[in-house]
């Protein structure tokens, strides 16, 4: 049995939805699939001989891998298996699609095999939150998305990486968001009235960023890369959050719910969306295609 490893970052979870359906497909379609979140210390990392095939997935910052991820993936140990790439962002622009650049440069310097690369997406966890009906559409593309992408997978077909020279230039560009965390770190602060003193947030952070100082108060160090895990877990709101605070996102989507309440429609983007997301309606039938391709059933 083919063994396969997806190595991911999620901040608020999205990420690790998409590698748990990733794993869920692969397994069906024969392959043994472990995952492992992206951390330190790299000596938790299992045998990389033992596996076929990598898997690496990341949510994307500002049209950008993650910084984090990055300095771990420079880090990780060189092979020679064949890999792909799944990524997660909240909008389907164009410039999206130049955010896996320096993953290629990093892994081929390492020794290995690129094949394939996929972006999905899942509601926003800053700026603005998503109706409930669009985040059970999203979830429920990803599910079928993850499933067409793993038989795409199992089939061992390979493409080359795709940066256009303008795209890949305006990405670079808003490569300054990776400065965002250490400067925004030292705006944030927590109301005491507010404040539950759970924890939950210093436990669950998933750089390792918050702490609390010798006065039992929670700061941020520097490594925060504004992934919002902290304000959007808080049972409170007690999370004030520098300059992105008027964008923040509190509470974690409940697709679950979601999926399993029959009175919420599932069609939130279609031919008479108006506004914003009218935008996306061109993502939703490039991804039918691509269901009907690998015989995955449109979600209804």
């Amino acid at each position: 049995m083919a063994k396969a490893l997806l190595v991911y970052y999620s901040g608020t979870g999205n990420t690790a939805i998409a590698a748990k359906f990733l794993q869920k497909h692969l397994m069906e379609r024969g392959y043994d699939v472990d995952l492992y979140f992206a951390q330190k210390p790299y000596w938790l990392l299992p045998d990389l001989s033992r596996y076929d095939l990598l898997g690496f997935g990341y949510p994307i910052h500002a049209f950008n891998t993650p910084l984090n991820f990055l300095k771990f993936l420079k880090k990780f140990p060189r092979g020679h298996q064949p890999y792909f790439i799944f990524r997660v962002s909240g909008e389907p622009f164009r410039p999206n699609c130049c955010s896996s650049h320096p993953i290629y440069r990093i892994l081929k310097r390492k020794g290995y095999q690129y094949r394939l690369d996929k972006h999905f997406l899942m509601p926003y966890d800053i700026v603005f939150r998503y109706k409930d009906s669009l985040a059970k559409q999203m979830y429920l593309y990803l599910d079928a998305l993850t499933e067409a992408y793993a038989e795409k997978i199992t089939r061992g077909i390979k493409e080359k990486p795709h940066n256009p020279l303008d795209v890949l230039l305006w990405s670079i560009l808003l490569r300054i968001e990776w400065i965002a965390g250490p400067v925004n770190c030292k705006l944030v602060h927590v109301k005491k009235k507010k404040c539950l003193r759970c924890d939950g947030c210093i436990r669950g952070c998933p750089t390792h960023a918050l702490y609390r100082n010798k006065k039992g108060v929670i700061r941020v160090h520097p490594s925060c890369n504004i992934c919002m895990h902290c304000v959007m877990n808080c049972p409170s709101d007690a999370f004030i959050f520098g300059f992105l605070n008027p964008w923040k996102v509190v509470g974690n989507y409940p697709y679950e719910k979601l999926v399993a309440n029959p009175g919420i429609d599932a069609h939130y983007v279609n031919p008479k969306t108006k506004g914003y997301f009218r935008h996306f309606r061109k993502y939703f039938l490039a991804q039918d295609a691509f269901l009907k391709e690998y015989g995955v059933p449109i979600p209804k």
